[in-house]
């Protein structure tokens, strides 16, 4: 293939030939969409780390697969009979996937029972959540960030992005800090040890990978207070135990404990079923928007089990990434070298090339559902573009993606009328990955410069064609 080496006064080349980048790897492909010519490329077959780039493969897949109109369904079923005020049956809470299954949500469903004038609960709550398999991580997901916000457990049933709120507010000075979990649950210890202070923050807080304890030290300054996201441990048993939390808290009396069953198991056919309720997620176009905009890694890993459960009914991470690489052999990526591992791309075991990233923007350019993928990507000012691209006078929507030593960013530039895809992944850097976003910025500035030199017929520079060793 011919590639077209843009030439001007600030050509790509002098913008890589930075010392930042002199020991770094890193892959780019800029394709004109509508005259399918190359733009630039360098080292596009070549495998790089694509950190968050991966879930511009994931959503994808999943509009291929599930359609923008699928929505996830949470179920209530309370069987039984109601004498006097207690139920002599079993409450199921059975999760289908939904990552957006919120507090708001599982409050409809307390205020169903509440409706119901049951004041005591005589036989067990259940949670169901074997949609899924009981795989709660995906492989290469490193244990140092497993209680992080940005890396919870997936599950069937979640809620509340499985993560609880650590909320610190100062006392006076060298006192423990007021330190609270929300929403409040016993499913999740709380040790305090944290100290107010005069002086600057020091706040350290984890939780241990085995267990729901969640520790809190360090020193608070006295006019700061802060909330911070920690990921808890088994969200399905979570999701339950918070249901009963809210039950009693409406006066409904619950003695036995919160207990895991398999969907087979749910119904008993002689006892009656006195409430079937269900709770839709929002449409899948929505739900994509959010995993790429805010790089929801949750969102993109229930994404892969659900697109596991639609292929090959199997809610796996290995069933997803099995339809995953189906779906890339669709769009003419040749898959054998390639190193799947998750969804969201938290995983540094991923390998993929820029020419693959781009064969997913091509094949979704071509799709009808190109303006939903389209404009889930995030825009300058918004979203994990939020800092980035300020003042940039072209259209841009695009996906990044950082995780140590990786920084990548792929997705679609509109320049006076004119479409083009691109993928940019850099790895192993040792500088501030802010200085190779800053690369890569101006890397988009300069192509859209040089497009609309050429588009109006305004440049002097001669822009020659050559031959490239990487096709």
């Amino acid at each position: 293939m011919i590639s077209l080496i843009l030439f001007g006064l600030l050509s790509l080349d002098t913008i890589l030939n930075v010392p930042e980048l002199g020991n770094a790897h890193y892959g780019i492909y800029i394709f004109d969409l509508e005259n399918e010519t190359v733009v630039y490329d360098t080292n596009k077959q070549k495998l790089f780390v694509p950190a968050s780039n991966m879930k511009i493969v994931t959503t994808a897949a999943a509009l291929h697969y599930l359609g923008p109109d699928f929505r996830f369904k949470t179920y209530l079923h309370v069987q039984g009979q109601v004498k006097e005020e207690k139920l002599y049956g079993d409450v199921f809470l059975v999760g289908c996937g939904d990552p957006t299954f919120s507090l708001e949500n599982l409050e409809r469903f307390v205020i169903s029972i509440n409706n119901l004038n049951i004041r005591e609960i005589t036989g067990c709550i259940y949670i169901v959540d074997d949609y899924f398999t009981d795989e709660r991580l995906p492989v290469g997901w490193s244990w140092h960030y497993l209680d992080a916000r940005y890396a919870p457990e997936i599950s069937a049933l979640s809620l509340n992005k499985n993560v609880v709120s650590v909320r610190i507010k100062p006392s006076g000075n060298d006192e423990l800090a007021n330190v609270s979990i929300y929403p409040a649950t016993e499913f999740v210890q709380l040790i305090n040890r944290m100290k107010t202070t005069a002086g600057n923050d020091s706040i350290i807080i984890f939780r241990k990978p085995e267990a729901n304890t969640i520790y809190v030290d360090g020193a608070i300054n006295q006019g700061n207070g802060r909330d911070i996201d920690v990921a808890v441990k088994d969200p399905g048993m979570f999701t339950g135990e918070y249901f009963k939390t809210r039950l009693i808290a409406y006066g409904i009396r619950v003695t036995r404990p919160v207990k895991r069953k398999k969907s087979s198991e749910m119904l008993i056919e002689s006892q009656t079923i006195l409430i079937t309720d269900s709770i839709l997620s929002p449409p899948l176009s929505d739900i994509i928007n959010e995993t790429n905009a805010e790089s929801e890694n949750l969102y993109a890993e229930i994404l892969l089990k659900t697109i596991g459960v639609r292929q090959y009914k199997e809610g796996s991470f290995n069933a997803g990434l099995r339809a995953i690489r189906e779906f890339l052999s669709l769009c003419g990526v040749d898959t054998v070298n390639l190193s799947l591992w998750d969804g969201s791309g938290l995983s540094k075991h991923n390998l993929i090339s820029p020419s693959a990233i781009l064969s997913v923007l091509k094949f979704m350019y071509r799709s009808t559902l190109f303006s939903t993928f389209f404009n889930s990507l995030p825009e300058p000012g918004k979203g994990t573009l939020k800092a980035r691209f300020n003042g940039f006078s072209d259209t841009l929507r695009a996906k990044t993606g950082a995780i140590q030593a990786s920084a990548c960013i792929s997705g679609y530039l509109i320049i006076n009328g004119r479409n083009y895809a691109f993928s940019m992944l850099f790895n192993n850097f040792t500088c501030n990955s802010k200085k190779i976003q800053n690369i890569q910025d101006q890397i988009i500035r300069a192509i859209a410069e040089e497009v609309r030199i050429n588009r109006t017929g305004n440049s002097d520079f001669y822009h020659p064609a050559r031959t490239n060793n990487n096709d």
